[in-house]
Formats: C-alpha cells, structure tokens, sequence
C-alpha cells in the first residue's frame, strides 16, 4: 500500500529537473503537451489495472508522478517567461492559494467518489488532462516559447537537418546529472518509506539504500560543480549542459529557496501506515 503513494512522490519529485531542461531543449509547448499525455496514459493504467494486477497500478501512479513533476515545472516556466518579478510572485501567491484549498478540498471529493468506484479517483483526471491538451494547442500554442537557443549549438544549428537538429539537442542533455539526482533521491525515499513501516531503522534495508541515495546525493552536487562552465567534464563534454547551473547552487538566496522547500515538504509528509487486522 506504501508503493501507491511512494511511486508518485519519488517520479514527481526526481523528474523535477528533466523536465526544466526538457522545456529549454524542445520548447514549453511540446513539454506541456508531452505531461499532459504522460497524465492521461497514467490514468488510464490506473484506471485499468485489475485488482489482482497491483504493479500496473503502482506502474501508472509512478506515470502520474512524472506527468504531475512536468506540469508543475512547465508552468512555473510559462509564468516566468511572460511576467515581470512582481507579477511572477502574485501568481506564485495565487497558484498556492489553490494548491492549499486543494489540500483540504481534494480528500473530501476523493472520498465521495471512493464511496462509488475508487477508480473515479484515476478516471476524472482523463477528461481534465484532455481538455488542457486541447485549450493549450488552441489557446496557449502561440504563446509559448519555443526550443530555446543554446550557445553550445549556436554554431552547428544553421547547417544541421532536422534529425540532426534534434540528435544534438538530446546530446545536451546532462546524462550524468540526471542519473545520480534519479537514484540519489529515489533511493533516499525508498529508505525513508521502508524505515520504521516495513523494515526497522537499523535493518540493511533501510541503511543501504540511505547511505547510497545520500552518497549519490553528494556526488550530484560534485557533477555539477565540474560541469560547470569551465571545469574539467564542461571540457570532456562540451555539448551537455548542467542540470541545475553551479552559480544556482552556490547563491545564499537560492541555498535558503532550497531549505525551506525542502522543510516544508518534510513537514508535508505523513507516513501511510497499513491498519493492522484484527482476528
């Protein structure tokens, strides 16, 4: 029962930098509409999963999370694009006033519609994601920023078909980055949702993959200080770009951005405990 939550938390919030640069990369519109779909397709396995086909459903929660990690990204990028700072707070303000309403509205519906059929919980996202498919194709499309420019490109991308074009956009992509902040943190959620529910504290369950996920955690934070612009792997790889640029990381302001996001989702997670069965 812990993986029906878990899934969720550990894609959507590991996929969160994949999908900054996706929108550099491809552009906000094709990384919007790709969440989109990711969505849905996690719905609908959800939707479908039978019961006695419970990896297909953990399957289509870790889906959602990845799709739910897109959009809250790609918005946030949208925002920042078309508004001034000023502004870029005041929808900040209003997308969290909804956020928390959702808090304390969404369970109430959530039970409602368990109380009918427990899939209408997978279900109502499936005409919401396909409406929002439509009216950004319609509404937003000609709006949004396209592939942005990259400097590492800047010199091929004239001559270059557009296969080629997209070959060198992906090889932009920071392979390794991506990699260690995915098992850094999938394996320190994993530690944190088996520790005291499934396995003890101390068990070589929960310590290994603690250990692993905070030193592949750290060796995160060291593959960007080298790929920085200048260091050594920016010289052996010169096309890929960081995953979170090194001057980010440094910054006091954004150190302090980091710590109260990360405390406030501390604060935020509650365990789920299976009922232990009477006899």
């Amino acid at each position: 029962m812990n993986w029906i939550i878990s899934a969720f938390n550990l894609t959507s919030a590991a996929f969160i930098p994949f999908w900054g640069q996706m929108a550099d990369i491809f552009g906000r519109h094709t990384a919007l509409q790709l969440t989109l779909a990711l969505m849905m397709i996690g719905s609908g396995l959800c939707v479908g999963a039978p019961k006695n086909g419970f990896p297909v459903l953990i399957l289509g929660r870790a889906i959602q999370g990845l799709a739910a990690a897109g959009i809250n990204v790609c918005c946030k990028v949208i925002i920042a694009d078309k508004v001034s700072l000023k502004e870029n707070a005041k929808n900040t303000s209003i997308f969290s006033f909804f956020a928390g309403m959702s808090y304390a509205v969404g369970p109430l519906i959530g039970g409602f519609l368990t109380n009918s059929d427990w899939r209408w919980c997978f279900k109502i996202n499936l005409p919401v994601a396909g409406a929002g498919i439509i009216c950004v194709f319609f509404i937003l499309r000609t709006q949004l920023l396209g592939p942005q420019p990259l400097p590492e490109l800047v010199a091929q991308d004239g001559g270059l078909e557009r296969t080629q074009k997209f070959k060198a956009r992906i090889l932009t992509i920071d392979f390794g980055g991506q990699f260690l902040f995915l098992f850094g943190l999938g394996l320190l959620i994993l530690a944190f949702t088996w520790g005291g529910k499934s396995y003890p504290w101390s068990s070589v369950h929960v310590v290994v993959p603690l250990v692993l996920g905070a030193l592949l955690s750290l060796c995160f934070v060291l593959w960007q200080a080298l790929i920085a612009p200048g260091r050594y792997l920016s010289r052996k790889l010169p096309l890929q770009r960081p995953t979170i640029p090194w001057e980010l990381l440094t910054q006091r302001n954004m150190a302090l951005l980091f710590y109260i996001n990360f405390a406030t989702g501390m604060g935020k997670w509650t365990p789920f405990k299976t009922p232990k069965k009477k006899y």
